[in-house]
């Protein structure tokens, strides 16, 4: 078990196991391996924190209700109902305490008729404190059943001055004149064609993962070959790389919005992905760029963003 503990790949999205290779005579997969894993854990060691972890991870990587494969299935439907029998779920009753800086904020009882039922807090940034660290403390009583709780931090930058921020997800983005790939530019003159090239770097696999590239307002995006060509290349040039990217197919659906670009994969692996798309200077201005952003659909603290700027577009 200690073995099974070290070799669990841990994020804010859960737990999992991952195999170092595919069985296909034995229809292992990283899901199907979790579930065998989290079954064990629940028969082993249930009070291990890497279980409720697990059992997110699992609950997250349906499709319709069901696992992608039989094996995916039974196997999840075996570890969650052992898990549930363990963890005592159904049979919640604990009283439960929130505060902030000394203060409470909400206190109440968890049971089984509420357990479904959600409890939504905000607090205005104009009340946290600003010279020191604010303390948001999570408290309950003794008794069955789990807590559980998400907490956001939301607040608003000049763009210009927002930093890069990884969070599962490294995100870059430039800008390049089609005559030359190579150095990155702030202005263009209006009526030109620009190449908008978005870096996505995933040090772990990523699963339904959105990636949001708002455009300056004074620029349009268009269609061409780059965003509709979805086979993987049997041989890469140089050339290619400058034009259309790399990794682009594994993104596949794209929308071209007014307002910005949309890419969306169902799955990632750990690696870097460099997505190309051309871009008309349509209106003259200065305008500021809302920065590049991504997150799993349905883990959103796993993602990133990156850095805001500032595009001319000359007349």
């Amino acid at each position: 078990m200690s073995d099974l503990e070290a070799a669990t790949v841990l994020s804010a999205a859960g737990a999992h196991w991952e195999e170092g290779t595919r069985d296909y005579w034995n229809w292992n997969t990283d899901l199907r391996t979790t579930a065998i894993v989290l079954n064990a854990f629940v028969q082993v060691d249930p009070e291990s924190p890497v279980t409720a972890q697990a059992v997110r991870w699992l609950m997250a990587h349906r499709e319709g209700g069901h696992w992608h494969t039989t094996q995916e299935t039974a196997w999840s439907l075996i570890a969650l109902t052992n898990w549930m029998s363990a963890s005592g779920e159904y049979d919640t009753n604990y009283a439960y305490a929130i505060g902030l800086n000394g203060n409470m904020l909400e206190q109440g009882e968890a049971t089984k008729d509420n357990l479904t039922q959600s409890v939504d807090l905000q607090v205005a940034m104009k009340d946290l404190l600003k010279e020191a660290a604010n303390y948001l403390v999570f408290s309950r009583g003794d008794g069955a059943g789990n807590l559980y709780y998400s907490a956001y931090l939301s607040t608003a930058l000049p763009v210009e001055k927002i930093e890069s921020l990884d969070q599962g997800v490294s995100l870059s983005r430039q800008y390049f004149a089609l005559d030359d790939p190579k150095t990155p530019i702030t202005e263009i003159q209006r009526g030109d064609l620009v190449r908008v090239r978005l870096t996505v770097v995933v040090p772990a696999s990523v699963h339904y993962i959105v990636v949001d590239d708002p455009l300056p307002a004074g620029l349009e995006a268009i269609d061409s070959t780059i965003l509709t060509d979805t086979a993987v290349p049997t041989s890469y040039t140089l050339t290619d790389y400058e034009e259309r990217g790399w990794g682009w197919w594994y993104f596949t659906h794209t929308e071209l919005r007014d307002e910005k670009v949309v890419l969306s994969a169902d799955y990632l692996p750990a690696g870097t992905y460099v997505f190309t798309y051309l871009a008309r200077a349509s209106t003259a201005g200065t305008f500021k760029v809302i920065p590049p952003t991504a997150s799993e659909f349905y883990f959103p603290d796993v993602g990133g963003r990156g850095a805001g700027s500032v595009f001319e577009v000359k007349p």
